[in-house]
């Protein structure tokens, strides 16, 4: 792999946030710069280049990734100017090559800590929900209870459903609500997750329901994005509008 092709990837590797925002940030350890800084951004060059160094350094500090803005600056200079480098083009390989690594396995590492930890949190959660009045616990792990109860058909897997539903982590974190388009939202019963798909072919149309989803129901040990993590137990208040016969 070509050096520069190395530094691409490790500046992508840092820019990437969608697992920090899964994950509390690890706390800043980037050493303060020395050099000096310009009083004022005159031009629209000073802007860019100061909007670039200060998007790179939250990432850098929001991510825990310590690196000397110095030598950073010091970098970026002779590399435009083209003065003679500090390091050989295979020095600079090998230490990109080597963060590339150390900075995969620690996201690796944070990853498992946080899935084993909303699965603990997760099996809690459900094993004292169980125990309140009106919880329904089925085979499969999930869970629900009836808020509202309809009188009209019960879909199966291949018909179509409108419903309404609220998503929220079992923190109270709302991650996602048809309240937020104002609509309705009409999809296929067997393109959700499973225990939406296993949760809708018991409601009838008109019902309004608590459902409680464990995490190999939901998105199992991936990571989707967002507030949603790895192993994470899900409710949905689902009010299920009406159903559409295949």
């Amino acid at each position: 792999m070509k050096i520069k092709l190395v530094a691409a990837a490790v500046v992508s590797l840092a820019m990437t946030t969608a697992f920090a925002e899964t994950t509390t940030p690890a706390a800043g350890t980037t050493t303060p710069a020395t050099a000096a800084t310009p009083a004022t951004l005159t031009t629209d060059i000073d802007k860019l280049s100061y909007s670039i160094g200060a998007d790179l350094g939250k990432n850098f500090k929001k991510q825990g990734i310590e690196i000397s803005p110095s030598a950073m600056a010091k970098g970026l200079q002779d590399g435009m100017s083209g003065s003679q480098l500090l390091l050989t083009e295979d020095q600079m390989k090998d230490v990109l090559s080597k963060f590339q690594k150390d900075l995969m396995a620690k996201r690796n590492a944070e990853f498992t800590k946080k899935a084993e930890e909303n699965k603990s949190k997760g099996e809690a959660f459900l094993s004292q929900n169980k125990t309140k009045e009106g919880v329904v616990t089925l085979p499969s792990g999930l869970q629900y209870k009836i808020i509202e109860k309809g009188n009209g058909a019960k879909p199966t897997k291949e018909d179509t459903v409108t419903v309404e539903y609220t998503g929220r982590l079992i923190d109270g974190q709302v991650f996602d609500s048809t309240d937020k388009t104002g609509k309705p939202a009409t999809f296929k019963v067997s393109q959700v997750i499973p225990g939406w798909t296993e949760a809708l072919q018991l409601m009838p149309a008109g019902s309004v329901w608590e459902v409680y989803v464990p995490a190999s129901l939901a998105y199992g040990p991936r990571s989707v994005g967002g507030p949603i993590g790895p192993n994470e137990t899900l409710i949905f208040k689902i009010h299920l509008i009406s159903v559409k016969k295949s």
